[in-house]
């Protein structure tokens, strides 16, 4: 890389500084994301523009959910993608009820909310985490939980966040919302064919359970990365505390798919998945062997789309 040396006036200086402390990141850094974000926009609207003056009108907008996830379709062909999870008493605070380190607490938080980006078929660019507890020490460290899962798939440009500084809280609680975009053609929803292989990727864990899971046993980010790439993937369905039932449920009911399951399974359908551990993918039957080749996990077929 090569040095640049640019002009800034003191208020930007000073947002820049604010975002490089919270985030533990240089004044570099935060540029080199800005700049990077803004490279996108120009390519997908097609020439230089002044962001004070870029307004999208409401009508370009088409907003949809599907699940928990909220879809934005603009008129040039790009879609946005929201989703979001929470959790309160699980940390580090004297009377939260599941004790867990800050930074594992951001790891796990931010791989569900990145999880569920990137099943849809989006590359995630932000993550926005709200905390209701003080920055340091603790805020900090579930904070630096997020930029390490967020860096396994090297696609985020932005993380930010708040925490609670005028009440001393003694439980840990939290949001996070993810954003991805990518084309609307690239969307993995609503895209299974008749005679498709429902199959569940990873183990349901829940709990202390996912602390103790070898990462061979549970789906990762990157696992997910890798397979919203793959042609033979037609959709991906993560399965949070509901379990593989609710999510085989949730695709009848929202898809409109028919399907047949499997009289004997290996695998507890009704059993929490806790932070998506576990996925359903649709895929040709015929691609089953390169679905094993691709993902090194657990692999189970539930049913078939009729």
């Amino acid at each position: 890389m090569e040095p640049v040396n640019i002009r800034l006036p003191k208020i930007k200086i000073q947002k820049i500084d604010e975002i490089a402390t919270r985030n533990g990141i240089t004044r570099s850094e935060v540029i080199r994301h800005a700049l990077t974000i803004y490279f996108q926009l120009l390519e997908n609207i097609g020439g230089f523009i002044d962001l004070r003056s870029l307004k999208i009108s409401p009508n370009e907008i088409s907003t949809s959910k599907w699940a928990d996830l909220v879809i934005m379709k603009l008129k040039n062909g790009q879609a946005f993608v929201l989703a979001n999870t929470s959790s309160g008493g699980i940390g580090p605070k004297k009377k939260d009820v599941v004790k867990l380190d800050g930074k594992l607490l951001g790891q796990l938080m931010a791989r569900t909310a990145l999880i569920k980006v990137l099943s849809s078929g989006a590359l995630p660019i932000a993550l926005v985490a709200n905390l209701s507890v003080e920055c340091f020490p603790t805020g900090s460290k579930i904070f630096q939980g997020i930029r390490e899962e967020a860096h396994k798939i090297k696609a985020l440009e932005i993380l930010e966040g708040h925490t609670e500084e005028n009440i001393e809280t003694n439980q840990t609680g939290m949001g996070i919302t993810a954003l991805g975009t990518c084309m609307e053609k690239e969307l993995k929803i609503g895209k299974s064919l008749k005679n498709d292989l429902i199959v569940a990727l990873g183990e349901p864990k829940v709990g202390y359970e996912v602390l103790k899971a070898g990462t061979r046993s549970i789906v990762l980010v990157e696992d997910v990365l890798k397979l919203s790439k793959k042609g033979f993937v037609h959709e991906i369905i993560p399965v949070g505390h509901g379990g593989v039932k609710r999510s085989l449920e949730m695709m009848q009911n929202i898809s409109g798919y028919k399907y047949e399951i499997e009289k004997e399974m290996d695998i507890d359908i009704e059993k929490s998945a806790g932070p998506s551990t576990v996925v359903l993918l649709t895929v040709e039957e015929e691609n089953m062997e390169m679905l094993k080749k691709s993902v090194k996990k657990p692999v189970q077929v539930l049913g078939r789309i009729l």
